[in-house]
């Protein structure tokens, strides 16, 4: 009695609020995320510049088969076991847990079988299809080289892809069970090597000379050893949780709802795939088409990747909070969520847009092209990153029928997909599931309105329009001081060029910053909050805003 008495009395022994919860979240992710986007970064630029475009386009097609057959085999379980693992191992122990996930195992590892097996009857098909791709690159000795490829390593092709989905099935298991025990600091140390082996080990194959040989085998090995980790993180659980009591009462091989929980994850997952440049690449004309898409997505990926980065895994455990009691509304938290995406998202996505071309021109000249997918993926992706704080808050509060609606919307990508692309080409691909993208957020976006009573900060939202519309002003004179580079000027010609594009966007971001200052500012329930926050530069940052 005493000692509770004094845990309640000791400020020290206090549980942490939300707000301090929210700001520790923010400092860890804008600290660590950025390692794994500077690889990225890094990969994709030596990708970009050493590859042919073809090479880049095969390796692309290569990759989304993995997505596609992989989005198939996860079955929805990836998002169902941090659910069901905790529930299961407290109504039957870890026996329970331990049945359920040998069930899961069981049934990942009979698909991947038929899926072997297809690949065994049917390699020609596949292999096929890469050398048809392959016939409609205009360059000969491209096309000559590529071709002798398939047909020397045609089977360690359907051997990575077999790989890739074999660690894929052991990976997404184990991380799940890392996340129901609240193993965070060996699930973010596990994710932040999964993050950056793939683009150190491609960019280091490249740079050896390995071309498109070396990126498949780097793309075999990362996964491997990021499994390895986790399986090794996983293993040292296992004595902890074979302490814990062992109910008697058998509760089965899988828990009650955990299939009908795993068909509206699969739903969820599958569309998501559906509507993303890794399907929109199959109908790509040619692997340089294919190459461009998967280059201007990854372009805009990275860019609202670095953007999004304090958000990551801050909003589902956010609105969870306030809906157990801990703190603050719904609507409050929807709404300063909010408003730190528009401060962050809406400047960022004018100043792709206006920067795409130098981008381009001084990082990846003969990418040119790619440029124009950034003028349609940029708003679309951007918008569905601000819509979809509302489809966070719907499923903390269990409108499961609302995101089945949401999620089917996105289905609207398919007969896109279908009808624009031979108009518009790999444009018409991007628009595709850009709308459908846009479409889903909206109604998401609606719905929380009607069903939760969310409402959107327009004032504020405001604001930072008129401060960007002052800063695309800016960027617009100074980019016409860039000097314009031939595709043929050496890399670290170009390279001494980026401090120029640079500058003009942080010159971009002060007008931003002075026209927002001019125009109100922060909220000031964001500035009351922005001050309790444990941030760098914090007091800098209000003196900014």
């Amino acid at each position: 009695m005493n000692e509770q008495k004094l845990k309640t009395q000791d400020p020290r022994l206090k549980p942490p609020s939300l707000a301090s919860q929210v700001s520790r979240a923010v400092v860890w992710n804008t600290l660590f995320v950025p390692l794994r986007l500077v690889a990225e970064v890094t990969a994709t630029l030596v990708k970009l510049n050493i590859l042919a475009q073809a090479s880049y386009g095969l390796l692309a097609l290569i990759s989304a088969t993995n997505n596609a057959i992989g989005t198939w085999i996860d079955l929805g379980t990836g998002r169902a076991l941090p659910k069901y693992i905790p529930e299961t191992i407290a109504a039957g122990g870890p026996r329970a847990m331990r049945r359920l996930l040998v069930a899961v195992l069981g049934a990942q590892l009979a698909l991947l079988a038929l899926v072997g097996l297809g690949f065994a009857l049917f390699h020609d098909a596949y292999l096929g299809y890469l050398r048809e791709q392959i016939v409609r690159v205009a360059e000969p000795s491209t096309q000559e080289k590529l071709l002798a490829f398939v047909a020397s390593r045609g089977w360690l092709i359907i051997a990575v892809v077999l790989q890739l989905l074999l660690t894929g099935i052991a990976y997404d298991v184990l991380m799940a069970y890392l996340s129901s025990f609240f193993k965070q600091r060996a699930w973010n140390s596990v994710a932040l090597a999964a993050g950056l082996l793939p683009p150190l080990l491609s960019a280091g194959a490249i740079l050896a000379g390995y071309d498109v040989l070396g990126v498949l085998l780097a793309m075999a090995a990362a996964p491997t050893i990021a499994t390895a980790l986790v399986l090794w993180q996983v293993l040292r659980h296992q004595r902890e949780v074979s302490a814990l009591p062992q109910p008697e009462r058998d509760t089965g091989w899988l828990p009650p709802g955990f299939v009908r929980y795993c068909g509206v994850s699969f739903l969820m997952t599958a569309t998501d795939y559906l509507a993303s440049a890794g399907f929109a690449v199959f109908f790509a004309r040619n692997l340089v088409d294919a190459a461009v898409l998967t280059a201007g997505v990854s372009i805009v990926r990275m860019v609202l990747g670095y953007l999004y980065t304090p958000m990551v895994g801050v909003q589902v455990p956010l609105f969870t909070r306030v809906r157990a009691g801990e703190g603050g509304t719904l609507l409050g938290a929807y709404q300063s969520t909010v408003r730190l995406q528009v401060l962050l998202l809406v400047p960022g996505c004018a100043g792709l847009l206006l920067l795409a071309e130098p981008i381009f021109g001084l990082l990846a000249p003969k990418y040119m092209a790619a440029a124009v997918l950034v003028w349609v993926l940029a708003p679309t992706l951007f918008l569905e990153c601000l819509l979809t704080t509302a489809h966070n808050a719907l499923i903390v509060y269990e409108h499961l029928r609302t995101i089945v609606v949401s999620r089917l919307l996105t289905l609207v990508s398919v007969p896109l997909v279908i009808v624009l692309t031979p108009t518009l080409g790999i444009v018409g691909a991007a628009l595709a599931f850009g709308l459908a993208r846009v479409l889903a957020g909206a109604w998401a976006t609606g719905s929380g309105v009607r069903l939760l009573g969310l409402a959107w900060p327009w004032r504020f939202t405001l604001r930072v329009l008129l401060a960007t519309a002052a800063m695309a002003l800016a960027v617009l004179g100074l980019r016409a001081l860039l000097p314009p580079l031939a595709e043929e000027v050496a890399v670290s010609a170009r390279l001494l060029a980026l401090p120029l594009v640079l500058g003009v966007a942080a010159a971009g971001g002060a007008v931003f910053l002075a026209a927002l200052r001019l125009t109100g500012g922060l909220d000031p329930r964001d500035r009351e909050q922005l001050e309790k926050l444990k941030l760098p530069g914090k007091k800098w940052l209000l003196r900014l805003v």
